[in-house]
């Protein structure tokens, strides 16, 4: 009789384990077939070619209409620039902030480590700033 009992058991196991499995899978065949190539989730960056390509199909953008579109995109683009300049200074605020809680709670070897961490992360995080601040908006055709 245990011996019926343990298998009940693994078999309830190895169900649970391959229905899991199972989701996962689906999920991941979902994700790639809905919109191959696309990033899952917010990237926190903006795609002005996808969004100019999904607008102009669900709107049915004209030619014409096109250079008033990235006129507009180009202005809302400085605009975003112009306010980031502003807020910039409380991120940073934010950002210090957080980062002297976060010493707080290493010890001497991971501080060291710490410091260099955030060296290479700010030095990315100025070189994709540069970027997008130096970058002219490129116009797109779809």
């Amino acid at each position: 009789m245990v011996d019926t009992r343990v298998k009940v058991r693994l078999a309830f196991i190895s169900i649970f384990v391959l229905g899991v499995a199972a989701g996962a899978l689906g999920v991941s065949v979902y994700d790639r077939r809905i919109e191959p190539g696309r990033p899952s989730g917010w990237t926190g960056r903006f795609d002005r070619e996808r969004y100019v390509k999904q607008m102009t199909e669900a709107v049915g953008l004209q030619p014409d209409q096109m250079g008033e579109l990235n006129a507009i995109l180009d202005g809302t683009r400085e605009e975003f620039l112009a306010l980031r300049a502003r807020l910039r200074p409380e991120v940073d605020e934010v950002r210090q902030r957080a980062r002297a809680r976060i010493r707080g709670i290493l010890n001497a070897d991971q501080q060291g480590r710490f410091e260099a961490f955030l060296k290479r992360w700010d030095e990315e995080r100025r070189a994709e700033e540069q970027a997008a601040s130096g970058a002219k908006a490129e116009r797109r055709a779809p």
